[in-house]
């Protein structure tokens, strides 16, 4: 099968999924946030992304189109960016967990097409640039989002 066959295919499996799965929450089993860092006891966690069916329909096309072009043109893997965010989820949590000074802060990571959100408070915005730049430094990141709060020294 040549490679366009191939993302065809590719294509018209993730379409079906999408359609048969369209009843879910998450029908794309995308990573929920996970907590990083938990030094900042009355800071609110981020609520896991929800699709309804009517969202999930409409992503599913910009899913299949992404995924086919970067395959396509061999910016990827079958699959495309989206199969590793669990595993990208995991490595960035782990790098934050891992750092002494972020043990002030409480961080969730979310990771969305090797894409990651980091969520939550920090003591100050020397804190978040920290974290934001060990973030992009772990394998499989193409980009980080930062939407943290700044409040002050933590409370725990």
């Amino acid at each position: 099968m040549t490679p366009r066959g191939a993302g065809r295919v590719v294509a018209l499996a993730i379409g079906a999924q999408v359609l048969c799965a369209s009843a879910d929450d998450n029908p794309y089993d995308d990573p929920p946030p996970l907590q990083a860092t938990a030094g900042i006891a009355d800071c609110p966690a981020p609520k896991a992304r929800v699709l309804t069916p009517e969202q999930a329909r409409r992503e599913a096309h910009q899913r299949v189109e992404r995924g086919t072009s970067c395959w396509l043109a061999g910016r990827c893997e079958a699959g495309g960016d989206y199969k590793d965010d669990d595993r990208v989820n995991a490595r960035v949590a782990a790098a934050i967990a891992a750092e002494p000074g972020f043990a002030r802060s409480s961080v969730w990571v979310e990771t969305l097409r090797k894409f990651v959100t980091l969520k939550g408070c920090v003591v100050d915005d020397e804190q978040a640039r920290a974290i934001e730049a060990l973030a992009g430094s772990i394998e499989g990141v193409k980009r980080v989002w930062l939407e943290t709060k700044v409040v002050g020294p933590a409370t725990r």
